[in-house]
């Protein structure tokens, strides 16, 4: 990966891009509740609030690995002594209400301070490195140098905690937060550590300046942060000490500047905090050649800059979308981080992520009703227009993909890379969007209060396909979410964005494809089938809509699958299996009709079979058509028998499925029936089970007038 990064940062270099936005010693907190302390010009606490989760990840430190952190500083003991700790028991805390919580705090001692918590303070080699924050008279940087002028220093933590402390008692007495008052005990008293029989608090508190008024930006601000980059880069520039330190770089290949400490660990968007580069310095097969930390793996100090500047830009929050994007993992639930982009165009404004990861999100939910697979075909115009001129000027100019998984907080790694032509993505996008469209007319209809939502193909993108084999379908009708998909990343893109578009070098695997899709599918399509036969639309519920809308990518993918294949519809619609998957939907449009007339003597509200004899029998006939369809014609007799007779009101439906029978049985006696069908005949089977067969009304007046 960091060859990768590397030449990304050559190329953000020559388009003039590479901006000096990262340095090794500031990155984002991390996210978790955080107590946000605002200190006068005198050094006094003068107020407190509890910041949420979301906004904590937002703020920004400079730390040393992960000690010497400022302004973002997590207090380990508590402010107050040992004595009034021991008064809150954990038990009558957690069982306590919010008035009560106050009175047990507020009759603490406040004066009884911890004398061994040390934290709040500015460390020695803080300041060594804001040094150069006090000569600048940068206004960005106003209320930071306030803030480090006016922060105490080890000799005054006490005195500190002594005010910071008697505010904290002011703020619980006003507070009707539950979530602030249960900080600040935790901050206040701590908990017991029940190993070491010693009360901890674990608190993260952040500081800023109180006189918000006096200052264009205040420390936690953006602005702040760029600008401390800014000024820590210079002087890193300005500096002498480590200049002798040099190397020849396993990136560039060319002796540099050395990096001399560690390599930076950009806080990254999904994977969080990210090591570039690490190993144990005691590493035996490393140390035995004198080589330990950053030693063993060489590069220049600008080179790594670079790198970790490239990743910031990549990661963007304003490129989500356009270069980086979640994807699902096929092995996994946590979510990978997917990277896209354009070394010859690194910023150009085409959605590279969202298509080659999730394409399908590209639209609202609402849209995709109304207009099926627009939200593909949108999001590829938007991306081949953002691209054309690249790829008129050079039809090979590359694009990199990559995407990254966390194994542990401390180790990433590359899950899956590609490298691609924009000649042949082009290629690609248009072959997948005419493939979602080898399909017949096929709907899913649900209800949605007082009117009926009608779901149409949707043409799906990799963590759609990864996300739908990853569910088991069971015959109630129920779902079983899997940490496993049934096609792996691998195999996803290589359908996806494939190197060449061949059916003869491709033939197994798009067969082992479609045979692992039916697997995963069948049934849910099935039920689906037998439902909308049933009732004519889903219930009116949020899971019917999530199941139409699988439903609707499954036969999409499916349709992609076979034309891939060289299946198209127009051939397909006429041969034995897409037409004994439309036999079986008139046998449960007949078994249907039957009850309602029969059964029930044409009441439509009465209950009907859970299961028609068509549904019943399309796994059978899916596989050994042969089997299948004489098992149905044993149980058709009876139907058939009423529907031959039949006279009178209702008789006209029956008379027409009569006549689709005629029309459907011909087409699969012009074919050779099999005994067995292969995966790719099955697939056919369950689209003509789905597919709308067309209803005449004028043949059922005929048909009334006759009787």
């Amino acid at each position: 990966m960091l060859n990768e990064l590397y030449e990304l940062s050559k190329s953000l270099e020559h388009y003039g891009l590479l901006q000096s936005t990262t340095h090794p010693n500031v990155n984002n907190v991390g996210k978790g509740y955080c107590l946000l302390v605002e200190i006068d010009k005198d050094g006094v606490p003068q107020e407190v609030r509890l910041l949420p989760k979301e906004e904590t990840g937002m703020l920004w430190r400079h730390s040393k690995g992960n000690h010497n952190s400022f302004p973002a500083i997590r207090v380990q003991k508590p402010l107050l002594a040992a004595t009034e700790s021991a008064k809150v028991s954990k038990a009558k805390w957690e069982e306590a209400e919010l008035s009560v919580k106050v009175s047990y705090l507020t009759t603490l001692d406040f004066g009884a301070i911890n004398t061994e918590c040390l934290d709040i303070k500015i460390s020695d080699w803080s300041l060594n490195e804001f040094s150069g924050i006090m000569d600048t008279q940068e206004p960005k940087l106003a209320a930071l140098r306030q803030l480090v002028y006016v922060f105490p220093v080890k000799a005054e933590c006490t005195n500190f905690n002594k005010m910071l402390a008697d505010l904290l008692y002011q703020k619980i007495v006003s507070s009707n937060n539950k979530a602030e008052v249960d900080f600040i005990k935790e901050l206040l008293i701590g908990r017991l550590d029940e190993k070491t029989g010693k009360y901890v608090a674990g608190c993260m508190t952040y500081y800023d300046v109180y006189e918000t008024a006096n200052f264009a930006n205040l420390v936690t601000s953006l602005e702040t942060q760029r600008a401390l980059i800014n000024l820590l880069n210079c002087d890193n520039e300005s500096n002498t000490e480590f200049k002798d330190q040099t190397a020849v770089s396993s990136l560039s290949g060319k002796r540099c500047e050395a990096v001399s400490d560690k390599y930076p660990n950009p806080n990254i968007p999904l994977l969080g905090l990210t090591y570039l580069y690490s190993k144990k310095s005691d590493t035996p097969c490393l140390t035995r050649y004198r080589l330990s930390g950053v030693e063993a793996f060489q590069t220049g100090k600008n080179e790594v800059k670079a790198i970790n500047d490239a990743i910031a830009f990549l990661t963007d929050k304003d490129r989500e979308n356009k270069s980086w994007q979640a994807m699902s993992d096929s092995n996994r639930d946590k979510p990978n981080l997917l990277l896209a982009y354009l070394p010859d165009d690194p910023q150009n404004d085409a959605y590279l992520a969202q298509i080659l990861g999730d394409p399908s999100d590209y639209e609202s939910e609402d849209e995709f009703r109304e207009e099926g697979e627009s939200a593909f075909d949108a999001l590829c115009q938007q991306v081949l227009g953002n691209m054309e001129s690249v790829i008129r000027k050079n039809p090979l100019t590359k694009i990199n993909l990559i995407m990254l998984e966390t194994l542990d907080p401390g180790r990433k790694q590359v899950v899956y890379e590609n490298i691609l032509t924009a000649k042949q993505f082009r290629n690609n996008l248009l072959m997948w969007s005419e493939a979602a469209q080898n399909q017949s007319n096929i709907r899913v209809r649900v209800r949605d209060k007082k009117k009926i939502v009608e779901y149409k193909p949707i043409c799906p993108g990799p963590n759609d396909i990864c996300q739908l084999l990853k569910i088991n379908y069971t015959r109630s009708g129920s779902l079983k979410p899997m940490k496993h998909s049934a096609v792996s990343l691998h195999d996803i893109y290589r359908l996806y964005m494939p190197k060449e578009n061949s059916i003869a070098s491709d033939y197994d695997f798009l067969c082992s494809v479609v045979s692992r899709v039916v697997e995963k599918t069948a049934q849910m399509l099935g039920d689906v089938g037998n439902q909308l036969v049933l009732e004519y639309a889903l219930s009116s519920t949020k899971e019917s809509h999530s199941r139409a809308r699988r439903v609707m990518l499954s036969v999409s993918l499916i349709a992609i699958l076979l034309w891939r294949l060289g299946v198209r519809k127009e051939s397909y619609m006429h041969e034995a299996p897409f037409n004994v998957g439309q036999f079986l939907q008139l046998s449960d449009m007949l078994h249907k009709e039957y009850c309602v007339q029969v059964r029930n003597s044409g009441n439509k509200k009465a209950t009907l079979p859970s299961q028609l004899m068509g549904n019943e029998m399309l796994v059978i006939a899916s596989e050994n058509p042969v089997e299948g369809l004489n098992r149905l014609r044993d149980r058709m007799k009876i139907y058939l028998a009423w529907a031959n007779t039949a006279t009178g009101e209702g008789a006209g439906l029956a008379k027409w499925i009569l006549a689709r029978y005629g029309e459907v049985s011909a087409k699969i006696a012009a074919n050779d029936l099999p005994e067995q069908f292969n995966a790719a005949e099955q697939a056919q089977v369950l689209l003509g089970y789905l597919a709308s067969i067309p209803y005449d009304k004028k043949g059922e007046k005929e048909e009334k007038t006759n009787g």
